[in-house]
């Protein structure tokens, strides 16, 4: 996956929870979807500690979040970090995916607000508009040289 292919759809969405008592700072990158892919994810539990390569999918059971993993040399994918406990991955999870709801918000208000300013009319064709106006509008002659010394 190409870097510039995740960063073309959208900038960063980010939402705060609180996990057992730790600040959960989520930051959702949606992407173009790629088969069952539609975002990446990283984490900052506690403004402290930083885990990247989350990743948000869909399935026919709906949107599931896969933990970052490293391929190993027999080409097994391996998690590199997991929740201990079953209420943790809960909570990351539901921010994960809490997360991933907003950043498609966001970029829905962003399409939208974008789409009203296409039907807006141009600055060339306002400037355009504005200087037939004034060739229509009566000119005075500019002061004289004898008229301006006074």
């Amino acid at each position: 996956m190409s870097k510039t292919n995740t960063e073309k759809m959208a900038p960063e969405t980010q939402t705060p929870e609180m996990a057992n008592g730790m600040k959960l700072d989520v930051r959702v990158r949606p992407i173009a979807p790629m088969g069952n892919l539609l975002a990446f994810a990283n984490v900052t539990i506690g403004g402290c500690f930083k885990i990247d390569g989350f990743r948000i999918c869909s399935s026919e059971k709906g949107l599931y979040v896969n933990m970052p993993a490293t391929q190993d040399k027999g080409g097994n994918w391996k998690d590199v970090c997991w929740p201990v406990t079953a209420e943790f991955r809960k909570q990351l999870n539901d921010a994960l995916i809490d997360g991933y709801g907003q950043a498609i918000e966001n970029l829905q208000a962003t399409l939208e607000a974008t789409k009203g300013a296409a039907e807006k009319p141009s600055l060339t064709g306002a400037l355009k508009e504005n200087a037939g106006k004034v060739k229509e509008q009566p000119t005075k002659p500019a002061p004289s040289k004898n008229e301006q010394a006074r």
